[in-house]
């Protein structure tokens, strides 16, 4: 079988599918949907409405984290014998906060070629509707209060998914754990309600609770803010390898270009803290 141009063979297709609006299905996944023996999906009602929009016939079986472990052993055997099938979730990227990964797994350590046709996915699409730092970041999956002290100190975006009636309760916990980050919580990603709701925790809760929570969401939190000192501590590596080597006023100028502080806030950090950063100064500080 040949797909998309392909020279290569695969038996199974990891295929995303939309997460709002039915015109992102790919012309690539179409065709795979067209020509494989059978679709692995969450719920048949759910890819029969979507099999049905864009004009394909298919057979359809259930994969999910009820039957994951039970339905693979036989999927394997069906894949070693030329069957080949495409991996959907309800909406978006499979693989991302479901079973998927099992599959696939058992594809590695069997031998089974593979392949996947990339299209939405909620988790970048509310990364880049959010203008939130996207250098770093981690996504956590549904939220979970219990677990938020072990991501407080993570220097990244951080992003979540929630159900609509637990969005402010969730909000308001984030706000007691996560008091230096910014929030930023889009619904709808594609959907005519699209909407994007940025700002501090308090702002962020006001218009939640003045227009209750619809739809599907995805809650982000900015990277933590850090205040002056904790900057210039992170830089202490740095002033370490420097302070034999420059007089302090050269230390605090080059260092208050590199951090965007003032010289001044600078300088009087490194007289405070030389001791803690081993710094001696080289005896600059006559020469500020």
């Amino acid at each position: 079988m040949q797909i998309g141009g392909s020279s290569r063979t695969f038996g199974l297709y990891i295929v995303a599918t939309p997460i709002g609006n039915l015109k992102d299905i790919s012309a690539r996944a179409i065709e795979t949907l067209k020509i494989v023996d059978c679709v692995l999906c969450e719920d048949t009602r759910v890819t029969a409405k979507l099999l049905q929009n864009i004009g394909v016939q298919a057979k359809l079986a259930v994969y999910n984290d009820h039957n994951a472990s039970s339905v693979i052993p036989n999927i394997v055997k069906q894949l070693e014998v030329g069957i080949s099938y495409a991996l959907l979730s309800d909406a978006g990227m499979p693989l991302v906060s479901d079973p998927g990964y099992k599959l696939v797994n058992a594809c590695i350590e069997n031998g089974i070629s593979y392949t996947v046709i990339p299209g939405a996915c909620a988790v970048v699409s509310a990364l880049a509707l959010s203008g939130l730092p996207s250098d770093r970041f981690m996504f956590v999956g549904f939220a979970d209060s219990s677990k938020f002290q072990e991501l407080v100190k993570i220097d990244a975006t951080l992003i979540f998914f929630e159900a609509p009636g637990r969005v402010v309760k969730t909000i308001a916990d984030m706000a007691e754990r996560f008091s230096n980050r910014t929030v930023a919580v889009v619904r709808e990603i594609t959907k005519m309600y699209e909407e994007v709701v940025c700002g501090n925790f308090p702002e962020v809760l006001r218009h939640f609770e003045d227009n209750p929570p619809r739809g599907e969401f995805v809650l982000l939190l900015s990277p933590p803010t850090k205040d002056d000192a904790e900057k210039l501590l992170d830089l202490s590596p740095l002033v370490e390898e420097l302070a034999d080597k420059v007089s302090l006023r050269d230390l605090s100028t080059a260092l208050a270009k590199y951090s965007g502080l003032s010289r001044n806030v600078v300088y009087k950090f490194l007289l405070k803290n030389a001791e803690k950063l081993d710094n001696p100064v080289n005896g600059g500080a006559s020469n500020a």
